[in-house]
C-alpha cells in the first residue's frame, strides 16, 4: 500500500451481508461489489457491535463502543430535540483524525448522529440529509455545505453526483477521505417505494436464499405489520434486492469518477454497512429491534466488509473483525496516530497485506441494557436485569433456534465474566447502556415490553 493513500469509504444502512453475490447469493445482482471483492479482501464473518443505525455508526467512525459515546438506539432526528442536539459531544471521529493527519475529508449521505444539518466536525465537504431521510425517491430538502438545497430524484443517485463533486474540490497535493452513506436498503422495503427501473430486474425471482415466511414469536417488524400476505413479502423482497442493486449501480458510478481522475490507483475503497438486515429471516423484517425483546441474531449483526485498492491481497478471511477493528485500520493506513485513550477493536492491515497474524475471534455487542458475547462456539446474550437470557451453540446450532442458557450455567458464568471485563474496560458510568430504563408493556401479546421513551425519540441514557 503507498503511504497516505485516499480512502473511500462506503457506509450503507441495512444491507446484509447474505444480500450480495460474492457472500453467496445467486439471485441479487451486485456485479461492483463482487468484483472488488475477486480483487481485493472480503470478510466472511464481519459483524455491527450493534444492529441498530446511530450506535453503529458511532462505533465505526469513532473505534469506541456505545457505552462510552452514549449514544444507544436511533436517533428520531425528525424532533428537533434530538435533532439539533450534539450526541457526540467531545468524542472525535474519523473526520477529525484524519484532518489533522493533512487529509481532505468529505461526507456525502448519511450521518444520523444529531446534528445532521451540520458538517461533521473536521469534514471540508458535506451533501447530507437533515432531520428524518425521508423516501428513497421524490422530492426532498438536503443540505449542501451549511445551505438547504431542494431536489427532486433518487437519494442514492443524488448522494453519488455530490459524492463525485467532493473529488474535484480535493486540492492537487492532499489524500483524501471520503465517506459515502447510501440509505436504499433501509425501510421501507416494498417495490412500489423504489425505482422501477430496478425493481423490474426482479419480478420473476424465485427469492430462494430467503427461508420461508414464519413470523418470529417476538417479531414487531420494521416498515409495517407483523402479519404478511403473500404479495406483501413478495413486495418487500423485490424493493429489497432492487435497493441493493441500485446501490451496486452507485459505486460503479464512484469508481468510474475515480478512474476518470486517476485518483482509483490510489485509493482504497471500503464497502460495509452500519449492521445486518433481515428480509423474512428468522420471521422478523428490520434488524436488532424488529424484535421484542431486541435481539443479537446473526441475521443482525452479519455486515458486508470489503477491501480494495494497492496493496491488498485478493482472498477471502475468516476472521471475525467489527467496526471497531474498520476504524483503527483506517487510521492505520492514512498513517493516524490515535492518543493514548480506550478503544475497542485492532486493525487488521497486516490481514489485508497476506500476512499470517495472531487474531481474537471473540465478538462483543450491546444494545442499550442488552449485552452480548460470542465466538466461534458459543454466543451469550444477557438483558440486565430481568433478562430473558440466551445462550446459543453456534456449531450445532447455527440458527440460534435452540437457548440453552438454563442448561449450561458454567457456560454461561464464564462468558459473562469475560463480558464484564470487556465492558469494565470499555464504558463511562454516565454513558453506560445499563442505564437504560424500561418500562413493562402489554400490548398485542407480540410486544412484552418497550423503552421508556424509545417510541418518541430512540433509546437513550436518562
Amino acid at each position: 500500500m503507498r503511504d497516505r493513500p485516499n480512502i473511500v469509504l462506503f457506509l450503507t444502512d441495512d444491507h446484509g451481508a447474505w444480500a450480495n453475490g460474492c457472500y453467496g447469493n445467486g439471485e441479487a445482482h451486485t456485479p461492483t461489489l463482487d468484483a472488488l471483492a475477486a480483487t481485493g479482501a472480503r470478510f466472511s464473518r464481519a459483524y455491527t457491535p450493534t444492529p441498530v443505525c446511530s450506535p453503529a455508526r458511532a462505533c465505526l467512525l469513532t473505534g469506541k463502543t456505545a457505552s462510552q459515546v452514549g449514544i444507544h438506539d436511533w436517533l428520531q432526528e425528525a424532533i428537533p430535540e434530538v435533532g439539533e442536539r450534539d450526541w457526540l459531544g467531545t468524542t472525535r471521529t474519523l473526520f477529525q483524525y484524519l484532518s489533522e493527519a493533512g487529509y481532505h475529508t468529505g461526507l456525502s449521505g448519511k450521518w444520523h448522529l444529531g446534528q445532521s444539518h451540520l458538517a461533521p466536525r473536521g469534514a471540508d465537504y458535506h451533501f447530507g440529509l437533515p432531520g428524518w431521510q425521508g423516501a428513497h425517491n421524490g422530492p426532498y430538502t438536503y443540505v449542501r455545505d451549511g445551505e438547504l438545497v431542494d431536489l427532486d430524484g433518487n437519494k442514492s443517485s443524488l448522494i453519488t453526483d455530490h459524492a463525485i463533486e467532493f473529488l474535484d474540490t480535493v486540492p492537487a497535493d492532499k489524500p483524501f477521505f471520503l465517506n459515502i452513506g447510501y440509505i436504499a436498503t433501509h425501510s421501507p422495503y416494498a417495490q412500489q417505494t423504489h425505482d422501477p427501473g430496478q425493481t423490474e430486474r426482479y419480478q420473476n425471482c424465485a427469492f430462494s436464499e430467503i427461508p420461508p415466511w414464519k413470523p418470529h414469536p417476538w417479531v414487531k417488524n420494521e416498515g409495517g405489520p407483523n402479519e404478511l400476505s403473500e404479495q406483501d413479502l413478495r413486495d418487500r423482497y423485490i424493493g429489497y434486492y432492487a435497493a441493493v442493486t441500485e446501490i451496486d449501480d452507485n459505486i460503479a458510478r464512484v469508481l468510474g469518477a475515480l478512474e476518470q481522475r486517476n485518483l482509483r490507483e490510489n485509493t482504497i475503497i471500503i464497502y460495509t454497512s452500519d449492521h445486518g438486515c433481515a428480509i423474512g429471516h428468522k420471521g422478523f423484517f428490520g434488524k436488532g429491534n424488529s424484535t421484542r425483546p431486541l435481539n443479537m441474531y446473526e441475521i443482525s449483526l452479519q455486515v458486508p466488509l470489503i477491501l480494495s485498492g494497492a496493496g491488498i491481497e485478493p482472498r477471502t478471511l475468516d476472521q471475525y473483525v467489527d467496526h471497531c477493528d474498520t476504524f483503527h485500520t483506517i487510521c492505520q493506513l492514512a498513517n493516524v496516530d490515535l492518543p493514548g485513550d480506550s478503544y475497542a477493536g485492532a486493525s487488521y492491515v497486516d490481514l489485508l497485506r497476506g500476512q499470517e497474524i495472531n487474531w481474537d475471534n471473540t465478538r462483543f455487542g450491546e444494545y442499550g441494557d442488552l449485552r452480548m458475547i460470542r465466538d466461534e462456539r458459543w454466543k451469550l446474550i444477557l438483558r440486565y436485569p430481568e433478562g430473558p437470557h440466551e445462550l446459543f451453540d453456534l456449531r450445532r446450532d447455527p440458527s440460534e433456534s435452540v437457548n440453552c442458557y438454563a442448561q449450561q450455567p458454567e457456560i454461561a458464568a464464564a462468558y459473562q465474566a469475560r463480558l464484564d471485563a470487556f465492558y469494565a474496560e470499555h464504558e463511562v458510568a454516565a454513558r453506560s447502556g445499563l442505564r437504560v430504563k424500561r418500562q413493562p408493556l402489554h400490548n398485542d401479546g407480540n410486544e412484552a415490553w418497550r423503552d421508556g421513551r424509545r417510541e418518541a425519540r430512540g433509546l437513550q441514557v436518562y
